[in-house]
């Protein structure tokens, strides 16, 4: 019998992976705050290690806190300090020119200055909370803000809204600095603890005093806080109002990020809203102002090149009340530009984004008109939050799979602290998948999975899927009944109001049978009758003959052209296919014209999306 855990110990494990979660999720954005503040990576590294070190010591209380960080952010930036404070501002010889300058720009403004800037630019605490942080008001924090913004924006000779971006350029600097695995911190922290004896605490003390090392401890409060300030006679009384922590425009992608999305002509910033004023329509296919109408917040950027190809981008954040409402509107996202009814609109491929925050993926898509449009669609949820970054190339296709995803990685590390994630990877990695559910019906095909037809410029409309009581897509050829299939549905696809025959057409059927053997039954019959359609139909032709058969997968397809002569001027064409997975098969027909056509590879594609829908039934 297996020996169950005491519960002692499964409570033990929980505390490390809850430490171990907030050390990844916060070490290299502090370790960058820290170097920031002293320039000096060595002390920064120390300071950071042994204040997390002292966190694991004290985690008992220290973890109780709304945000731990608030403990030992203060602790870190105080131990590099006094390790820093004997020496001149230290520059490091390696540095580029650029990060050099941005340390000597900050070296240059005075620690108050210099701790506002940085709690408000680069480690995402709100003024109040920034505020509180330092044991000031907030209007003396504001006042200490605007001036450092100034001082340093002088100093490098850029604009004030640069600020954030070249502080960011330090990351590189403070990547150097390879901090211990979580398992060590943990292991130095309980030795530290265990090795307080009453005799040695009394000379910490002691040696502590005479130092002046003691830590400001942080009370217990929200992540952020807003001043509210109340008249109580001439005097001002602040009263903490709890709230959570937005992200701002500067935790939006800068131009340089999104220059990943293509194109080596540089990018510029032509707004950045709320969404709150117009339609708030701002990305085609976009069915609704906000994707979680429920939220707390939302902000939007907007980007565009001069030139050709013509390009523009626009990112999105939106905030939830909870992560389980941001899953839902990460779903809701992505269902928009899967269900997409645009005209000529046809979703390509889909990217699921691994490492990157709590949710990811990445959407490609093309409308159809001239001039040709391609789109990327970028997704992700961290925590609360979910981004979104939706980009548009006229005349020109997508970035390739790589860039999109370090692009949406780029957003997510902005958003990291603020969504709650436990921990924001940097090197994303990407996988092929079937697209997200349209909205439409589960398990079959979508508008926006159908390609374009020769130059009509209407879209496609697809009736509502029922069962198939008759099959609709059933040729003289397959005579595909499904009757041994225990659940049916069929879909019908038109062009209205568009001047085509009235036989053209496209439809889908499929069948769920009793197990994987009675579908490749079922399947292998269809087969044999279109391979012997000829010789019982004299009026019938079957060209083209494509098998596929993915034996690892349980997957197999097959593909034909047929056409029937119904008089001796007359015969009407048909492309077929049928597609199996595992236990479920559909038929796929449609009935063109001769001007009114699509290629055989669209058709054999559209074939192999019929089978990705199936898979929203396993």
């Amino acid at each position: 019998m297996p020996v169950a855990r005491p519960r002692g110990a499964a409570r033990g494990r929980a505390r490390e992976e809850r430490f171990d979660s907030f050390y990844h999720a916060t070490r290299h954005r502090l370790v960058l705050t820290t170097l920031a503040l002293t320039g000096d990576l060595p002390a920064a590294y120390l300071g950071v290690r042994d204040a997390y070190t002292a966190a694991w010591s004290h985690w008992h209380k220290v973890s109780t806190l709304t945000d731990p960080l608030d403990w030992v952010r203060p602790r870190a930036w105080r131990l590099a300090r006094r390790r820093h404070n004997t020496r001149l501002w230290h520059r490091r010889t390696t540095l580029p020119a650029s990060e050099s300058a941005v340390l000597a720009a900050l070296a240059r403004l005075p620690l108050g200055q210099r701790r506002v800037l940085l709690l408000t630019r680069l480690a995402g605490l709100s003024l109040p909370h920034a505020a509180l942080e330092l044991g000031i008001d907030q209007g003396s924090a504001e006042e200490l803000r605007e001036r450092a913004t100034s001082a340093f924006a002088d100093h490098l000779e850029i604009e004030a809204g640069d600020v954030r971006r070249r502080l960011l350029s330090l990351e590189s600097a403070a990547a150097a600095a390879r901090l211990p695995r979580a398992s060590m911190i943990r292991r130095a922290g309980t030795k530290r603890r265990s090795t307080h004896t009453v005799a040695a605490a009394v000379t910490v003390v002691a040696v502590a005093v005479a130092s002046g090392a003691f830590a400001y401890q942080m009370p217990e409060r929200p992540r952020a806080v807003v001043v509210d300030i109340a008249q109580s006679g001439d005097a001002a009384v602040s009263q903490p109002v709890e709230t959570d922590a937005e992200p701002t425009a500067a935790d939006l992608l800068d131009e340089d990020q999104v220059a990943r999305l293509g194109g080596r002509r540089p990018w510029r910033v032509t707004r950045t809203h709320d969404n709150t004023s117009g339609d708030g329509i701002h990305s085609t296919c976009q069915e609704d102002r906000f994707a979680d109408p429920d939220g707390i917040s939302a902000i939007v950027r907007e980007f565009t090149t001069r030139g050709a190809p013509a390009r523009s981008a626009v990112q999105s954040v939106e905030v939830s009340e909870s992560a389980g409402q941001a899953r839902r509107a990460f779903a809701t996202t992505l269902g928009w530009y899967a269900g997409c009814r645009v005209a000529r609109f046809q979703l390509l491929n889909a990217y699921r984004v691994d490492d990157i925050g709590d949710q990811a993926q990445v959407l490609t898509a093309r409308v159809w008109k001239r001039p040709r449009t391609s789109y990327s669609v970028a997704v992700a949820r961290t925590g609360r939050l979910v981004t979104s970054t939706i980009s548009r190339t006229v005349g020109a296709g997508v970035a390739a799979a790589p860039q999109l995803a370090q692009s949406l990685d780029d957003a997510v590390s902005m958003l990291c602290e603020a969504g709650g994630a436990d921990d924001c990877a940097h090197r994303p990695t990407f996988t092929a998948v079937p697209p997200p559910p349209s909205g439409e019906g589960r398990g079959i095909l979508a508008v926006a999975d159908l390609p374009p037809v020769g130059r009509i410029s209407r879209p496609w409309v697809g009736t509502e899927s029922t069962p198939a009581r008759v099959n609709p897509a059933m040729t003289i050829c397959d005579q595909a009944d499904f009757s041994g299939a225990r659940r049916t549905r069929t879909r019908s696809f038109l062009i209205p109001r568009a001047e085509v025959a009235s036989r053209f057409g496209l439809t889908e059927t499929y069948g769920a049978f009793a197990n994987a053997a009675a579908a490749r039954r079922f399947l292998t019959r269809v087969r044999r009758r279109v391979e012997r359609c000829e010789d019982r139909n004299e009026v019938a032709r079957v060209s083209d003959a494509r098998t596929v058969h993915i034996a690892q997968l349980n997957v197999e397809s097959s593909l034909w052209d047929l056409e029937t002569e119904i008089s001796k001027n007359e015969s009407v064409p048909f492309r077929l296919g049928f597609v199996r997975v595992t236990d479920t098969v559909a038929q796929v027909t449609f009935s063109p014209t001769e001007n009114d056509d699509i290629t055989r590879r669209q058709f054999g594609a559209l074939v192999v999306r019929a089978g990705d829908r199936l898979l929203e039934l396993r």
